[in-house]
């Protein structure tokens, strides 16, 4: 008899011991998912760089030689804020920047006396070939082609002329 009365003690310090720890394991659960939670806020694993990359490309063909900025042959200095139309209508762009076999962006630049005027301007491109391939696509808003468009105020010589005016680059990218 005196044993039972000890077994039945041991029972009831057993449950009120997992009793006591029921609100400390319920915690630690919910810390466990709240930590989860927050790590996978903040890992993101997919990132992504179009916007970034036509960024790129904007700034390789107004800085970079060969681009689309007035080059003085004398000095050897580019001035990226000035665009000699009779220069840039014979430089090649598909050579201002090294990208081999570029199948992955392409853009049309434009420069004219307006903000977004494209009747009236003059047009380069940049990889023309893929730029009319992915074009059509861009206005179906179904494709798999995204457009990036930025406009920026310039001055252009035309005919040993300066004026003030806008460039606008149109740049198109697969999303792939």
């Amino acid at each position: 008899m005196l044993r039972l009365s000890i077994k039945n003690g041991r029972r009831g310090i057993v449950s009120f011991n997992f009793i006591a720890m029921l609100p400390r394991i319920i915690f630690l659960v919910v810390m466990l998912v709240v930590c989860v939670v927050l790590i996978r806020m903040f890992i993101s694993d997919r990132m992504q760089t179009r916007d970034i990359q036509a960024e790129i490309l904007i700034d390789g063909l107004i800085y970079g030689p060969g681009g689309l900025s007035y080059y003085d042959p004398v000095n050897g200095r580019s001035y990226p804020g000035i665009i000699d139309i009779d220069q840039a209508q014979k430089a090649n762009l598909d050579l201002a920047l090294y990208f081999p076999k570029n199948m992955f962006i392409a853009a049309k630049i434009y420069v004219s006396k307006e903000k977004e005027d494209e009747e009236n301007s003059w047009k380069f491109y940049y990889n023309r070939e893929w730029y009319e391939n992915w074009e059509p696509l861009v206005k179906l808003y179904v494709g798999g082609v995204v457009s990036y468009k930025r406009t920026l105020p310039v001055i252009y010589m035309k005919d040993s002329e300066l004026k003030s005016g806008y460039v606008t680059y149109e740049v198109v990218q697969p999303k792939g």
